[in-house]
């Protein structure tokens, strides 16, 4: 294990589109090959992850198997009610790598979220049973983490600002934002910022304050780090981003520094996130698509799996290499720091 304890980094938008699942399994395959065991915890009920990581053959043959277990199988019992996690569920291998697991989504997760709308309130107000139901992934994720070694969580969650996606912030260490250069995507910082804000003094002044003698696992912890951005899908032009897009890319540092560095940032980090992003990724035409019915990362395709295959395919497929390579070291840097 490369960490003194596992990380678990979210990576969230308000704004659907994005590319955030594809970015978080990209960076958990590039994490994984640098030696870091990786588990992709997919939290979104759309399981987009799930079927990323699976290539949707295999994905869609075993989308309803009672052998390989799902998110829901761990919450049974805290969302029916006489038990609680089920640490018996296993992570399934991705693609014979030893050092990438992943936890299958469920479209019944969202029911999981309804339980929440009285959980949170009774969290709130002190009362044990509400710490207990909404800590339930969290602790999952702390005792398989121990338990397995887990290097890095990633974990994908849904465009939402509701209750599923405010527990699983409010128990994470780190998020990131992916967004594209584009004017909802600016909005989409200003959402995040002052949402994710009133959550945690939310959390921080009724939940935690009322904990008493609860115990710490039971209770999240509320605090998570913004450790910075990335800009995905530009369109290139004479080898830059086209002018549009470069002048949506200047105007984000700033709406970074003041709704997401300033308010969700600490110590060095604060500068650093909003200064640069962690990456700029450009728009990889038809390669993702062809990606997500494989289930292979954009710097692990064959170009003759392309139907244009032309020159410019294979020069894409190089140069993400080097993209996500750079992106991937780039996060390993600030969690290591921080």
């Amino acid at each position: 294990m490369k960490f003194p304890r596992s990380k678990k980094l979210i990576f969230v938008n308000n704004k659907g589109g994005v590319g955030k699942t594809t970015l978080a399994f990209n960076c958990a395959v590039s994490f994984a090959r640098e030696g870091y065991k990786t588990a992709l915890i997919d939290l979104d009920p759309q399981c987009n992850l799930s079927r990323l990581a699976m290539g949707e053959e295999y994905y869609t043959k075993n989308l309803f198997s009672e052998i390989e277990k799902t998110i829901y199988d761990v919450l049974r019992g805290v969302i029916e009610g006489g038990s609680d996690i089920n640490l018996a569920v296993k992570f399934l291998p991705v693609k014979a790598d030893k050092n990438l697991l992943l936890l299958k989504g469920d479209i019944n997760l969202s029911v999981y979220e309804g339980l929440l709308s009285t959980a949170y309130g009774q969290a709130a107000s002190g009362q044990p049973i509400g710490y207990f139901q909404t800590s339930a992934i969290d602790r999952f994720l702390r005792e398989k983490g121990l338990n397995e070694q887990i290097d890095i969580f990633i974990i994908d969650t849904s465009p939402s600002l509701g209750l599923l996606n405010q527990m699983i912030l409010l128990g994470a260490d780190y998020f990131v934002v992916p967004m594209m250069p584009d004017a909802f995507s600016v909005q989409g910082v200003e959402n995040l910022g002052t949402v994710y804000e009133k959550w945690k003094i939310q959390w921080r002044n009724s939940a935690k304050a009322l904990a008493g003698n609860t115990e710490t696992k039971l209770v999240l912890p509320g605090d998570p780090l913004f450790i910075g951005y990335i800009v995905n899908s530009y369109n290139v032009y004479g080898k830059q981003p086209i002018a549009d897009h470069r002048a949506w890319m200047e105007k984000i540092p700033e709406k970074v520094r003041t709704y997401l560095s300033e308010k969700h940032c600490r110590n060095g980090l604060v500068e650093e996130s909003w200064k640069n992003p962690l990456h700029s990724i450009q728009d990889y035409g038809r390669i993702p698509a062809k990606c997500q019915e494989l289930g292979v990362a954009i710097f692990d395709l064959d170009p003759a799996l392309v139907a244009d295959n032309q020159q410019g395919t294979k020069e894409n497929i190089e140069k993400s290499k080097e993209e996500f390579s750079n992106l991937s070291r780039n996060i390993l840097k600030v969690l290591s720091a921080y």
